[in-house]
């Protein structure tokens, strides 16, 4: 892909709605990079087991779990850790080993619903964590479809919307359920006009309404399409996005637009583009550009207002950017702001109330990342 301007331009390329994609594998080399400050710290504890594709919540007692995930390329765990003060700590592992799976806190972020993976025992189960005791229980039901690399999204009614990804087949789906906490069970909503994984799903600012964008749909091409959640109906919107895009991010901005950043095919490129959807207008609009290429990362909304891009693959080059950049959202440019010890995709990074917290991932090679690292905001 091309652009037709430099970096923190507005303008970029048409490309076309769909790209075929037909793998997600990645090489060995790691970039090496500087930027003017370093602000994450690589403070001394570390995860017991590296692990990437995994899933992590803040809970309700300020300490953060992380559940399953890939080991190597060929193990996946039930395993699950939790940091507190003191560092990480094993706790009681999930019913059944899980990865490319959601793990999401309920409204009260006392109990957590981990969900779906791409491993036969997990793909249609799911099961609730509840941190007072510590324990792991499957749901009542199982959902009513096999999913992996799909989206949850908790609604301001305390539900949580599971969406799309893939099925036991491999094959995208549209289909959508409500886990309904009450009844510790699913049941089936309508489903997206368009079969899509590796998507995302933003929850906008009346918390009910969902966006979902791009993603790779049942004929494994890339998409650019996007379409809204609601009150149990799903929307499929005329403006599409300026990139199709796939394994990107999105977050919702103070203003209640959504920042939709990066991505790429899963095989040989990645993306610095970066557009606003307006839930005004429905429509997309170019913003500056990110100066590193990134698939497979994380963006967090930092108390400023300002977002955190950390990580990521560039799978144009093959590389693992160490710089993380910060998306301003009154300039609508990005600028260098610290770099990480380590480079990392596939990994999680989480908010508290203090910093962020960088951890896992994968950099190329067979061993999954343990390191973390803190970003001090």
């Amino acid at each position: 892909m091309s652009t037709t301007m430099g970096i923190g331009s507005t303008q970029v390329t048409n490309i076309p709605s769909s790209m075929k994609i037909t793998s997600t594998m990645m090489n060995n080399n790691v970039q090496t990079s500087t930027s003017n400050q370093s602000i994450f710290s690589n403070f001394n504890t570390s995860l017991n087991t590296g692990r990437s594709n995994f899933g992590s919540v803040l809970l309700a007692n300020g300490q953060v779990l992380v559940a399953g995930g890939l080991i190597n390329s060929s193990f996946l765990t039930s395993g699950t850790e939790v940091y507190t003060s003191t560092g990480w700590q094993f706790a009681t592992p999930m019913k059944v080993p899980r990865n490319y799976h959601t793990v999401t806190a309920f409204a009260n972020n006392t109990k957590v619903l981990a969900a779906g993976s791409r491993s036969m025992l997990g793909q249609q189960t799911a099961e609730v964590y509840d941190i007072v005791n510590n324990t792991w229980t499957y749901t009542s039901i199982s959902m009513s479809n096999s999913r992996y690399s799909h989206t949850a999204t908790l609604l301001a009614n305390g539900q949580i919307l599971i969406v799309g990804g893939y099925n036991a087949s491999g094959i995208s789906i549209s289909a959508a359920e409500l886990y309904i906490p009450s009844s510790n069970s699913f049941i089936n909503t309508t489903n997206m006009n368009i079969a899509r994984s590796y998507f995302t799903s933003t929850l906008l600012s009346d918390g009910f309404t969902v966006l979902v964008t791009g993603g790779v749909n049942a004929s494994s091409y890339l998409i650019s399409t996007a379409e809204l959640y609601i009150n149990g109906s799903w929307t499929l919107l005329s403006s599409h996005m300026n990139q199709s895009r796939a394994y990107h991010a999105a977050v919702l901005l103070n203003d209640g637009t959504v920042l939709v950043v990066g991505g790429g095919t899963g095989v040989s490129n990645a993306y610095l583009t970066a557009e606003i959807y307006n839930p005004t207008t429905k429509n997309f609009t170019a913003v500056g550009q990110m100066q590193y290429r990134r698939a497979a990362f994380t963006l967090t909304l930092l108390p400023s207002g300002k977002v955190l891009a950390v990580g990521g693959a560039d799978w144009t080059s093959g590389t693992y950017p160490l710089v993380c950049e910060l998306y301003d959202p009154v300039t609508r440019t990005w600028s260098n702001t610290t770099m990480l010890s380590h480079g990392r995709s596939y990994h999680q990074s989480v908010l508290t109330n203090t910093f962020v917290l960088t951890m896992g991932g994968y950099d190329g090679n067979n061993t999954r990342i343990t390191t973390s690292e803190i970003y001090n905001f």
